[in-house]
């Protein structure tokens, strides 16, 4: 009689789904590929950018100072998350390039600093084989970019290739990574141009930069809202990390950090000189720095939030 009470019992418990949150890659691996998206978008973007004329060679220098600066900053990050223990034998971390994605994004890091250290040479050092309008420089810099993109890349397939996190696992992720990594090294371009050539060459070069950057924002507020709404409509764990992320406990930092910060008032702000409504004036420039700033801080908490909402759970 006690049995058949005990098994009634468990018949009558509610059937409940555990998710467990996952703890062990923090705001540092948010930066760190944050930081890698954003080097490579910037390099590859500033050597398109000056093959095209529209940016002097200055700005092209610095800008490729600037990108092998942060990709060495998001590689020693990755190395500070490996733990006291490990990160004095950061070497390992290229031992598993064939199995492991942690292992190729720090060997495309490595190759794509090396290359772009290469391209500058001929600015330092006369008389190279590959000095600009060889073809040999032609080469380089299109390698470069490759590594760039395959860099960008990187940074959101590190992520889709865990298949025990729903909200990562989908070709999705690395489309929007790739999209805001170029959204977030276009973004720096302005930045560099007003400190190393003053407003005369940002003017000048706007014409060119404030479309391609609005393009950019529109480009990832759609892609954001497709790979909100897929996961809205994907597996359990999946839909509970988008209810965390725009309902629960991340909301603020989403509706606030992500969509009003990183992407409505930047749109706001580079629509008005593409429409010719604001001068590129000083006010009007002041204005467009911040909304570039506004960029790379909506990119960043983006990231953050995509770990901090992925779940473990059954893939139901």
């Amino acid at each position: 009689m006690s049995k058949s009470n005990n098994a009634l019992h468990s018949e009558s418990r509610p059937f409940r789904i555990e998710f467990w949150p996952q703890r062990a890659w923090d705001w540092r691996i948010a930066f760190y590929l944050f930081l890698a998206g954003a080097s490579g978008g910037l390099i590859f973007i500033e050597l398109l950018l000056k093959e095209l004329s529209i940016i002097d060679q200055r700005t092209a220098d610095w800008g490729g100072w600037l990108g092998i600066v942060i990709a060495s900053i998001s590689l020693l990050i990755l190395f500070s998350h490996l733990g006291p223990g490990v990160r004095w034998k950061a070497w390992n971390v290229f031992r598993n390039i064939r199995r492991s994605w942690i292992s190729r994004g720090a060997f495309i890091v490595t190759v794509l600093m090396l290359l772009r250290i290469l391209v500058m040479l001929p600015s330092l050092i006369d008389d190279l084989p590959w000095a600009d309008g060889t073809n040999a420089a032609t080469v380089i810099r299109i390698v470069v970019m490759l590594f760039a993109l395959a860099f960008m890349t990187y940074s959101g397939i590190v992520l889709s290739s865990w298949n025990s996190i729903a909200f990562w696992n989908t070709p999705l992720l690395p489309i929007l990574y790739i999209s805001y990594s170029f959204l977030s090294g276009t973004a720096i371009i302005p930045i560099i141009s007003i400190f190393t050539v003053g407003m005369d060459e940002l003017n000048s070069i706007g014409i060119v930069l404030w479309p391609l950057i609005l393009g950019l924002l529109l480009g990832s507020g759609f892609l954001l809202i497709t790979y909100v709404y897929g996961m809205a409509t994907s597996s359990v764990p999946a839909k509970q990390s988008v209810r965390i992320l725009i309902n629960g406990e991340k909301r603020w930092h989403f509706w606030i950090g992500v969509i009003l910060i990183g992407l409505l008032i930047p749109i706001l702000i580079v629509s008005l000189p593409t429409l010719g409504i604001l001068s590129l004036q000083w006010v009007g420039t002041t204005l467009l720095i911040i909304a570039c700033i506004n960029i790379l801080i909506g990119g960043y908490i983006l990231r953050n939030l995509i770990l901090a909402c992925g779940l473990y759970g059954p893939p139901i």
